[in-house]
């Protein structure tokens, strides 16, 4: 691959990220779906790639094929934690809590320095992965694990207090036959 495909696809590729970041909009997704297709046009091996397209399909709401962009960037990257992260995500979409628990376990442990910006994200995907399976108390645990890690996280704060207010109100249930 020559110097002017190697910039075109990093250009897709970055093009792309920015458009996923910028929100829910339709048109905006749907473009940043083409640039994928065409940075994995012109390399289809790179895994980073296909990861990506698995979260633009996500984002599109289209849960197969997601996973199927999702099995192909870990064949090609099977240690790269984001990819498991995004596995673990696409799996809780398809409501398939314990094969996503369990895939985010392989990104924990597939974590190195250069990843730290993802951590965070791990905590709160596994508190919201464990709420959905109905372990609430479990979910709390590990946002408040991940609180002792990042004592100032305003995104796990976010997910721990909508926890600790439905147990206090199931612990303040009115008992039959008591008053209210």
């Amino acid at each position: 691959m020559n110097h002017i495909d190697t910039d075109e696809f990093e250009d897709c590729l970055e093009l792309a990220r920015t458009l996923l970041g910028g929100g829910d909009d339709d048109e905006d997704l749907w473009e940043a779906n083409e640039q994928v297709n065409h940075a994995l046009g012109l390399r289809p091996e790179h895994g980073e790639a296909w990861v990506l397209k698995a979260q633009v399909l996500s984002s599109l709401g289209d849960d197969a094929a997601a996973y199927a962009a999702i099995e192909l960037g870990l064949r090609l990257e099977p240690e790269n934690a984001e990819a498991h992260y995004v596995r673990a995500a696409v799996l809780g979409d398809l409501e398939r809590y314990d094969e996503a628990l369990e895939e985010l376990e392989h990104a924990f442990r597939w974590l190195t320095p250069g990843d730290d910006w993802l951590v965070e994200d791990l905590y709160y995907e596994k508190s919201a992965l464990l709420e959905s399976a109905g372990r609430a108390d479990e979910a709390v645990a590990v946002l408040e694990a991940g609180l002792r890690r990042f004592p100032d996280s305003a995104m796990l704060r976010a997910g721990i207090e909508p926890l600790r207010r439905a147990k206090v109100r199931h612990m303040l249930r009115v008992l039959p036959g008591g008053r209210a």
